[in-house]
């Protein structure tokens, strides 16, 4: 039997720094190393002057195309799930994220930038063992037009259908192993994205002020309007398994088993990652250095 795999935090500091998504404003993060603790934000200036959230489901306050974050005394950090997405599959487990800003930056759109400078830094590996969320029985949250199931797997399997009817978007469907580096590659570099006829309503709402064609894929009919070409021909499903990647590592542990997902969103992703972690409890055991 492989030898339990250690926790990981990361080797040294990380900067980044760009536009936020949502509210337009210039975001900056730091990440430091954590010995203990998951990956906790850690909330500079005016957001909050050194309040601390705790990246869990129960901290989720919204999730209207993004996910925020907070604390009981208000302090908030939003669009958190990309960067989430990075360290779930960079498989780094502490960390804290100090934010200067109201959300995470947006970058390009995707977590590559992310993923691109944890790997350039590297990782320290720590003296406690890995222990993942272990899905036990079958899980169902949603309804018959939205859903995300979780079922016993030895392994580590997303399943994902999307439907954006008359749009290029379309039909998509999507089998993505969690433990594949190629398809975790194609998971980073996905680009999130919108449709044009969505954009006003968005902006009215307070939302993607930040937004454009160099950190978001914009669709107009049958239309890409980016000059720049689809990463993936599957690019927009990879787009919505990354945020539900980055959703469920709130539950502060890779998860064992296999994800289904129809149609899943911020909304749903959240949920599920909190009946998970409700029903793993204390049915984590160490995982494998090879998982």
């Amino acid at each position: 039997m492989s030898e339990p795999a250690r926790q990981r935090t990361i080797a040294s500091e990380i900067e980044f720094s760009g536009v936020g998504l949502h509210s337009g404003a210039e975001c900056r993060v730091r990440l430091l190393p954590a010995t203990r603790g998951g990956v906790v934000f850690r909330c500079l200036g005016r957001e909050g002057d050194g309040a601390q959230i705790k990246a869990s489901p129960e901290n989720v306050v919204s999730a209207d195309h993004g996910t925020s974050l907070a604390n009981r005394d208000g302090a908030r950090i939003g669009t958190v799930e990309h960067l989430m997405a990075a360290l779930a599959l960079s498989r780094v487990d502490h960390v804290i994220v100090e934010v200067d800003g109201p959300e995470i930056p947006i970058l390009d759109g995707s977590a590559a930038p992310f993923v691109a400078a944890i790997a350039e830094n590297g990782h320290e590996r720590l003296s406690a063992y890995r222990h993942p969320a272990v899905v036990q029985e079958k899980i169902r949250i949603g309804d018959e037009k939205r859903w995300i199931e979780f079922e016993p797997f030895a392994g580590r399997r997303l399943d994902i259908e999307i439907n954006f009817a008359g749009c290029l978007i379309g039909r998509q469907t999507l089998s993505i192993d969690l433990e594949d580096p190629e398809d975790l590659v194609r998971l980073s570099t996905a680009r999130t994205f919108v449709r044009l006829e969505e954009v006003e309503a968005l902006k009215n709402a307070g939302l993607i002020r930040g937004g454009g064609l160099d950190n978001a894929l914009v669709v107009d009919g049958e239309k890409l309007l980016n000059e720049d070409t689809l990463r993936d021909q599957a690019e927009f499903a990879l787009h919505k398994a990354l945020d539900l990647v980055g959703d469920l590592y709130l539950v502060g542990a890779p998860i064992v088993g296999r994800i289904k997902a129809f149609r899943p969103g911020h909304d749903l992703n959240t949920r599920a990652a909190m009946a998970l972690a409700k029903a793993a409890g204390e049915t984590a055991q160490p995982i494998s250095a090879t998982a």
